[in-house]
């Protein structure tokens, strides 16, 4: 009897050992997977950081586009309404013209007949020597003098009227040429750092004119200015302003162009 209690406690005591050894085993692998699962959600929590940072900066760009493209559509519906009312000056100035241009030919006409009639009269007076004929001829020159003071009068009045006219055309390209070049934007196609020159996508029929300068910008990052220096129809070469460059970076293919608007 004492045999089986010795043989049955030395197998109770194996089994103790063998469950001990058992669930040691799962508790450094259940250590182990929670360590993992951790430094995943550790892992997470940061990439979702990350994420958030990102979204919150998308927000902030979103919100600078909208608020620039409503101050460019307020500057175009500006210089509409300016282009407009210099149109009416225009064509009003236009109306007196010629206005003034038939009244001009009139009297030119006039002018003439008097003319023919004066001749007429003074071929009368040098025949018949009649007096009344003669006063008549003086009325008649008379009134030739004072229609020749009208229309040079008139001239006057017709040249003055022209410059207006052309100060109104030339105001009106003005007007054209920078609400046009206001909305200037391309990309820089290449860029030659030897010679410190770049090729954009966009020329004479996007509004591009010599000598105008454009802002360089990627993303929301101003890198610099240049300078355009020769223009094609849908191309141009500008040069790259010195000293424009932002320290530590450098104008790439890619990057876009603006024009740099200037606060009034």
């Amino acid at each position: 009897m004492a045999k089986i209690l010795t043989i049955a406690t030395i197998a109770l005591a194996a089994i103790t050992a063998l469950l001990g050894f058992l669930n040691r085993n799962t508790l450094v692998q259940t250590k182990a997977d929670l360590a993992t699962t951790q430094a995943e959600v550790l892992a997470t929590k940061k990439s979702l950081e990350e994420t958030n940072g990102k979204l919150a900066e998308s927000q902030k760009l979103v919100a600078e586009w909208t608020a620039k493209n409503e101050n460019s559509q307020a500057e175009v519906a500006k210089l509409k309404a300016e282009v407009e009312a210099k149109q009416s000056d225009l064509e009003l100035a236009k109306t007196q013209q010629n206005t003034i241009n038939t009244e001009n030919e009139m009297l030119k006409g006039q002018v003439a007949d008097l003319k023919t009639e004066g001749e007429k009269l003074n071929q009368e007076i040098t025949t018949l020597k009649d007096e009344p004929l003669r006063a008549n001829l003086e009325e008649s020159q008379n009134r030739v003098k004072e229609l020749e003071a009208v229309e040079a009068q008139l001239n006057t009045q017709i040249a003055s009227i022209q410059t207006k006219a052309n100060d109104l055309e030339s105001k009106l390209t003005e007007i054209k040429r920078i609400r046009k070049s206001n909305d200037l934007s391309g990309r820089i196609l290449a860029v030659n750092e030897a010679w410190n020159f770049v090729v954009l996508n966009i020329g004479d029929k996007s509004g591009v004119a010599s000598n105008t300068e454009l802002l360089v910008k990627r993303g929301n990052t101003r890198i610099g200015r240049v300078r355009i220096t020769s223009v094609e129809p849908a191309s141009s070469i500008a040069d790259i302003i010195p000293g424009s460059l932002v320290n530590g970076l450098s104008i790439q293919p890619g990057d876009y162009v603006v024009t740099e608007y200037v606060a009034n």
